[in-house]
């Protein structure tokens, strides 16, 4: 029986990154015997990496991308290239486990960046089309995102603990040319990443709700280690409240959560002190936006969605909350 809680538990989260991580390194290990013909000290150089790699330490979001490209060059035959990429995986650099703000570009070599611009730029991400941000922008962008992860750690201390367990990096990105307006994005294939739109206009108050937004997608991404939400297939498309168009239900399941992330991390927002009447009439704005999201795609998964044993998990404890704490939360 699956098991999910809403609110976040440091424990949860770091075993969820680990989960993820040995699925990288068994799988990798499985590339490596493939092609041992090709390179017969690929499987050495793996091992050795991979003990790096748990010990303390955590793989950049890029090298998971990496792996997915392996992966498709083995599907297509491309042993050269399959080869290659798993190579420089065994080359690569691990991180701190906790999060941290990169820019990219800046902070990220040219093939990485590249890849991180293909990845987050998918439609599903909901982050469009993604390019190096201007650095002076980015830079003050930096300060007040800074500001805001200080902020959940004192004020929301178990979102803070779930977002270093599950995000390596917060990444600084810019909209590419013709793109449309996005806060952020997130893609199952760039594990522990978040894109952010450095170029945007937003408050201090206005990124700690983002952050909630996008760590509720990362929160799914890991519970799906094994299985999606829904067993529907891509193919059905229902009309998303968030969105205003037709979409998956997997897609309209992701909005339902994150928007009761919103709920619970925007209420603790109004519970202090720290923001001014104007800031506090337009949190109040959003926390009555993403409570009736909330409401209409939940209903829309209760009634068309054909649940797997984790999709049900979810939405068990994401309903207990919204009738419980939710509705105490809920604008008058």
């Amino acid at each position: 029986m699956a098991q999910f809680r809403f609110i976040p538990h440091k424990a949860d989260a770091i075993r969820t990154n680990q989960v993820m991580h040995e699925g990288l390194f068994e799988s990798l290990e499985h590339i490596a015997d493939v092609l041992k013909s090709e390179d017969p000290e690929l499987s050495r150089h793996l091992k050795n990496w991979t003990q790096s790699a748990r010990s303390g330490m955590r793989v950049p979001a890029a090298v998971f991308g990496a792996y997915y490209d392996a992966v498709e060059a083995l599907q297509a035959t491309d042993i050269a290239t399959a080869s290659e990429l798993v190579k420089r995986i065994a080359s690569s650099e691990c991180i701190p486990e906790k999060t941290r703000i990169t820019v990219l570009g800046r902070d990220h070599s040219e093939t990485d960046t590249r890849r991180i611009e293909r990845f987050m730029g998918a439609p599903e991400t909901g982050a469009a089309g993604v390019t190096q941000p201007d650095r002076v922008l980015a830079t003050q962008f930096e300060t007040k995102l800074s500001a805001a992860i200080d902020w959940i750690q004192i004020h929301v201390p178990e979102l803070h603990d779930e977002m270093n367990a599950l995000l390596g990096e917060l990444i600084l990105v810019g909209p590419a040319e013709g793109a449309l307006e996005f806060e952020g994005g997130t893609c199952f294939r760039l594990w522990g990443a978040v894109a952010l739109n450095a170029e945007r206009k937003a408050s201090v108050a206005d990124l700690i709700v983002t952050l909630a937004h996008e760590e509720g997608h990362a929160a799914l991404f890991g519970a799906c280690t094994r299985e999606m939400l829904v067993e529907n297939p891509d193919s059905e498309l229902y009309w998303s409240p968030i969105r205003k168009t037709e979409r998956p239900l997997e897609g309209i399941f992701h909005a339902s959560f994150v928007s009761a992330r919103m709920v619970w991390v925007i209420g603790k927002m109004l519970e202090t002190g720290d923001f001014g009447w104007l800031e506090r009439r337009r949190l109040k704005k959003i926390l009555k936006e993403a409570h009736a999201i909330q409401q209409d795609s939940a209903e829309i998964v209760q009634r068309e969605g054909r649940l797997t044993e984790t999709g049900r998990a979810v939405l068990e404890a994401m309903t207990g909350f919204m009738d419980g704490l939710g509705r105490a939360l809920k604008p008058v």
